[in-house]
């Protein structure tokens, strides 16, 4: 075995895992959180029954989720270069993210917003609201509390699809295990601390959606 290998993990290596943890948590909290406004403007359009609005909404959504994350990661990160765009790879891993969330949050909006019945639109119109205010006031208040289950679930689906980026070898979770199962062969015990730490990122998610669905009234 090579002089450089370690045989055992160090203080310097739970840093590293620190690290990870954190930039992992970064990627997906600013990816989903930019997704959010793009999925809120994507959704009101596909929930739309003007074709015009609806049909490029649609077309986005399928593109988006018919077509791997990591093939999306590429085109982000090696494309836009060939266009002129210099992506630094924080910035790549964000935007890809930021892209895949907003489709499927999309159609969690269109969801929320298709729940609600048509006599909550009928009394807001006979109160003299617009289409803006009846959608603000009360419609989505109302989708709201449907959206959240399947909100979170996204959430914990794409810290775990945040793996992909340690293609493009930003130091998150994956990244980082790699790196240390390189210096120290011990491939079991690093990866069982990657996976450690994704489940104690994940659960407390899965606890709060399942508390907020029954405290909120959200049938299953």
């Amino acid at each position: 075995m090579p002089q450089y290998v370690q045989d055992r993990l160090n203080f310097y290596d739970a840093i590293l895992f620190l690290q990870g943890l954190g930039n992992t948590v970064l990627l997906c909290v600013a990816g989903l959180g930019l997704g959010l406004v793009i999925a809120l403007f994507v959704g009101l359009a596909r929930a739309s029954s003007l074709r015009w609005l609806s049909w490029p909404a649609a077309t986005y959504i399928e593109i988006v989720r018919d077509s791997p994350l990591l093939m999306q990661l590429y085109l982000v990160f090696f494309a836009l270069p060939l266009l002129g765009f210099q992506v630094p790879i924080l910035v790549a891993g964000i935007v890809t993210l930021m892209i895949n969330s907003s489709a499927f949050m999309a159609e969690i909006v269109r969801g929320g917003i298709e729940s609600v019945g048509r006599p909550q639109w009928e009394a807001a119109r006979s109160l003299g609201m617009g289409y803006l205010q009846a959608m603000r006031w009360i419609v989505l208040p109302q989708a709201f509390r449907v959206m959240i289950p399947p909100g979170v679930g996204l959430l914990i689906g794409l810290i775990k699809d945040s793996s992909v980026i340690s293609v493009i070898s930003y130091m998150e979770l994956t990244r980082v295990g790699q790196i240390l199962t390189e210096k120290t062969f011990l491939s079991f015990q690093v990866f069982g601390i990657v996976a450690g730490l994704y489940f104690l990122l994940c659960y407390p998610l899965s606890r709060m959606a399942l508390y907020a669905e029954r405290r909120l009234g959200v049938s299953g």
